[in-house]
Order: C-alpha cells, then sequence, then structure tokens
C-alpha cells in the first residue's frame, strides 16, 4: 500500500528528450519495475518504490558527484540533495525522457551550483601538502562494479587505475570533465548527455573527445587496462 511521502524524507541512504511508450504500472516485485514506473509509484506516495530508486542509483549519483567535485563529504552532501529533488518533485515526474536522464539533469544542475558556490570562496593557504589531505579520498572503480571472478592482482590494478582516472580529471575543464564522466563512468549516451547538459549532440561528442585527449598524458601508465 503507498505511504505518506511526509516519511519518505526521512530516509538518508527535467530534461527534455524523445516521447517514451506509456509506463504501464509495475507487476511483480518493485526490483523488476522499470525506473519511470517506480518514479511515477512513488509520485503516488510510494515510499518503497523511492527506496528501490535510492538502492539502484544511490552509488552510481555518489560516483559521478565524488569526480566532480574531488572531495568524498562534498559528494555525499550533493548525492543526498540529488534524492530529495526526487522526493521534492515527484507529484510534478512525467516520463517524457529516460529516468536516468532525469536523474542526472538534476545531478548536473546541484553540480553546477556547487561549482559556483567554490568559485566565490576566497582562497586560503593549504597545509594539505604538509599533513595530507583527509577531506579527499578516492573512491576505487570496484564500489561500482563487482567483479567476483577477478584475482586480487586484477582487482588491485583496476583500483589503481581507477585512483589515477580521479586524479587526472582534475585537470579538465569542468565541461569536458562533466560530458567524459557520464559516458566512460555512467554509460548514458551521447544523446541523453546533450540533454542533461543542453547542448547539440556534436557537442556533447566534442567534449568527450577533447577530454579523451586531454587525458592520455596523464594515463600513459595505465594505457593496456583502459
Amino acid at each position: 500500500m503507498a505511504e505518506g511521502r511526509e516519511n519518505v524524507v526521512s530516509l538518508q541512504p527535467l530534461a527534455s528528450g524523445p516521447q517514451l511508450r506509456v509506463v504501464e504500472p509495475g507487476r511483480g516485485p518493485l526490483s523488476e519495475w522499470s525506473n519511470e514506473a517506480l518514479m511515477l509509484e512513488h509520485g503516488n506516495g510510494s515510499e518503497s518504490a523511492y527506496t528501490e530508486l535510492i538502492r539502484r542509483h544511490q552509488k552510481s549519483v555518489l560516483n559521478y558527484m565524488f569526480r566532480m567535485v574531488h572531495n568524498r563529504h562534498v559528494a555525499e552532501e550533493l548525492t543526498q540533495e540529488v534524492f530529495l529533488a526526487l522526493v521534492k518533485n515527484a507529484g510534478r515526474y512525467q516520463p517524457t525522457a529516460k529516468f536516468t536522464t532525469y536523474l542526472y539533469a538534476i545531478a548536473s544542475n546541484i553540480v553546477s551550483k556547487e561549482w559556483a558556490k567554490q568559485k566565490r570562496r576566497p582562497k586560503f593557504f593549504s597545509l594539505t601538502g604538509w599533513f595530507g589531505n583527509d577531506e579527499e579520498e578516492e573512491f576505487s572503480l570496484l564500489d561500482q562494479v563487482a567483479d567476483e571472478s577477478a584475482c586480487v592482482t586484477a582487482a588491485f590494478q583496476r583500483g589503481e587505475v581507477s585512483e589515477a582516472v580521479n586524479a587526472a580529471l582534475r585537470h579538465l575543464p569542468e565541461h569536458q570533465r562533466e560530458a567524459f564522466v557520464l559516458r566512460r563512468f555512467q554509460d548514458l549516451s551521447y544523446e541523453e548527455i546533450a540533454d542533461i547538459l543542453d547542448v547539440p549532440v556534436g557537442t556533447a561528442k566534442s567534449r568527450v573527445v577533447r577530454a579523451e585527449r586531454a587525458l592520455r598524458p596523464y594515463l600513459q601508465k595505465y594505457r593496456e587496462y583502459l
């Protein structure tokens, strides 16, 4: 039975596009429902549908946020904002695009505001070079993609590659970094990326290509794994 959305907010765990087919009401366990059907059910007050959306997408959004801001605590806060936005907009949601397009359009808007906020902050002398940096922690790709058959050595190598990629991403302009992460890490199509970033598809492709070229000098050591 659907529950009131006032209970949903206590859980702590858009863009235009081609018209989708009409989403039929979900049948069977929620784990088998489409994202769009879950979001519509959440709009009707279902806490369980919202929880399932969090289960499916929270880790992916968190990894995206971390690669955008390179700060774990900030990434966690921004991820929370994304899912609170789903609560706020649930009653107005219409499945006119893929749910992932809708979700990352929200995430992109939130991270853009964070970038603007960071640029307005005064710069202070940092001692992190002397004492280390406890604020910034690398998320391994192993957190995002489990591979039970991989050996320990291969797992280590992939984790090392992930850390190297995350570090290299700092050298990219923000617009290239975001397009690259949405394509190569979030596995979104160029059409989805174009909708999320509100740019032509050709521009989305160009940003990804330029990002890849700019990253090559920083990742030569790991080219066999990429």
